[in-house]
């Protein structure tokens, strides 16, 4: 754990000590520390882990409640921290969306060894937001005074519903937050008001980013005229990770996309390490089912990727706009995909995030092209570890088992999100179904799925029963490898044209 994290423990003991006459000795117990961490470094969680227990102890309240309580205290005093790389015009809900990336650029801008915490979020709606919490810390209790202490900030009452936790036996913890319109919110105020430190406060925090990246730069809310070499014309989407702009090639005379990570992510280094892998990992492919990449760069120390102009739509447009597939048409994008996702395989990299819409159908004849390798996890690194303390990354309803819990992943995880793509297309649904995202993937890691002749029975069985395979919830049981899956279907295929 950071050591910053252990001077507010240290400062939270003071202001506590000072609220009460029974919590008189909680500086005592803290004191002896003082000398034991700097700001900077990086140290063990039990360390931390006991500072608060002696607190608990202390103060006779249980380690959740202190937990929790010094999440309160400590998220503004982050903000204090982060304030570069807060942008002015998130509401509290935005702020809390944005935590894990702030929390990592503040740390890991300092000390690249550190691993904070990571929370995994889904926007379900302006007002209600879904946190995935996976980390093995099992410190969901700060996450949830965190979560209170941001809303005490701007002024905002914050419900928390705990719908499920790993210290109740679940894989991980979800939080959804919901908030009520308030007339009272001061939205930006007070992340512009003047922040008084005192000495020791301010000397510690000088000290802690001394060695921090530089400040990113201003939020900029207009498409830039120019990235590099390339003029840019239009937006074409944005995504978690950045924005893509239809840009104009001069020297080649041709039109390219490039995807521009989001400016407050480019200082964080495990997600800017994660953009560059996208880049890298794609860009050794060679393949007519994988995009292209021309050309990787940074524009004003932000990340850029070149990539060729697709003219098509997702998968996920096709199937909204067309409703049901044939049997045939859903066989052949299932293979390309296959074919896409071997070559991919024989590079040693694993995409992680199959899913309808990072599969593009170009052209009249809605040829595959596979886009977006930016959580391509590169199997022949020793220093591949893009998530921290097992979290969950991805698009939930396409996560195969052992990416819910954690366990190891392998190209068998992109076979299981492939097959829950082409059980979706025939039946219109999804074979592990909930009413919200943690329900989900709850289904999923207990592999509860429909059947697929039940779902859709005019279904051929050897289709049926092959895509039940894919997803089967035990990897032993899956295709070991996409290139079988790229043959049985053209068995299947076979078989089913000599019965036309």
């Amino acid at each position: 754990m950071h050591g910053l994290i252990f001077f507010y423990i240290r400062k939270f003991a003071d202001v506590v000590s000072s609220d009460t006459a029974s919590w008189s000795v909680l500086r005592s117990t803290v004191a002896t520390s003082h000398e034991r961490y700097l700001p900077s470094g990086t140290y063990p969680d039990s360390e931390a882990v006991e500072l608060l227990t002696s607190l608990a102890e202390t103060a006779n309240k249980p380690l959740p409640a202190i937990i929790e309580q010094f999440g309160m205290f400590l998220a503004p005093h982050l903000l204090k921290v982060a304030g570069q790389y807060v942008d002015p015009d998130w509401s509290a809900l935005d702020l809390i969306e944005h935590t894990e990336s702030i929390i990592h650029s503040m740390i890991r801008s300092t000390n690249p060894g550190a691993e904070p915490p990571v929370l995994d979020t889904a926007r379900e709606s302006p007002a209600e937001l879904t946190i995935i919490y996976s980390s093995q810390r099992r410190l969901c209790g700060l996450a949830k005074g965190l979560i209170r202490g941001i809303g005490k900030h701007y002024k905002q009452e914050l419900n928390i519903n705990e719908t499920c936790c790993m210290h109740k036996g679940s894989p991980f913890c979800t939080l959804v937050v919901t908030t009520e319109n308030s007339d009272t919110q001061e939205k930006t105020a007070l992340l512009h008001d003047t922040i008084e430190f005192n000495k020791e406060e301010a000397e510690i925090l000088e000290n802690s980013s001394s060695q921090a990246a530089p400040s990113p730069e201003p939020y900029q809310h207009t498409r830039p005229s120019q990235i590099g070499e390339y003029q840019i014309l239009n937006d074409i989407g944005r995504g978690g990770m950045g924005k893509v702009f239809l840009g104009h090639d001069k020297q080649l005379q041709r039109e390219v996309a490039i995807k521009v990570m989001h400016s407050h992510r480019a200082h964080n280094q495990a997600a800017r390490k994660r953009f560059l892998n996208e880049s890298r990992a794609t860009a050794a492919i060679d393949h007519p089912h994988v995009v292209t990449i021309h050309q990787v760069g940074e524009h004003d120390g932000v990340p850029f990727i070149v990539m060729q102009r697709l003219e098509g739509c997702t998968l996920q447009e096709y199937c909204t706009e067309s409703g049901s597939l044939s049997v045939s048409e859903v066989l052949r994008i299932g293979r390309e995909v296959a074919l896409g996702l071997d070559a991919a395989h024989s590079h040693g990299l694993v995409h992680r995030d199959i899913k309808p819409a990072n599969i593009i159908l170009e052209g009249p004849n809605k040829h595959v092209k596979i886009i977006d390798f930016g959580l391509a996890l590169d199997t022949l690194e020793s220093s591949s570890k893009l998530t921290d303390d097992g979290s969950i990354v991805g698009t939930p309803a396409y996560m195969s088992p052992e990416r819910v819990n954690g366990d190891t992943i392998d190209s068998q995880s992109d076979i299981f999100s492939l097959g829950i793509i082409l059980y979706e297309m025939l039946s219109g649904k999804l074979p592990f179904e909930g009413e919200s995202i943690v329900s989900t993937l709850v289904a999923i890691a207990g592999g509860r799925a429909e059947p697929l002749h039940k779902t859709a029975p005019d279904i051929p069985e050897l289709v049926s029963s092959f895509i039940m395979q894919m997803i089967a919830p035990n990897k032993a049981d899956r295709p070991a490898t996409a290139s079988i899956v790229v043959n049985t279907i053209l068995e299947i295929e076979k078989q089913l044209n000599s019965h036309a």
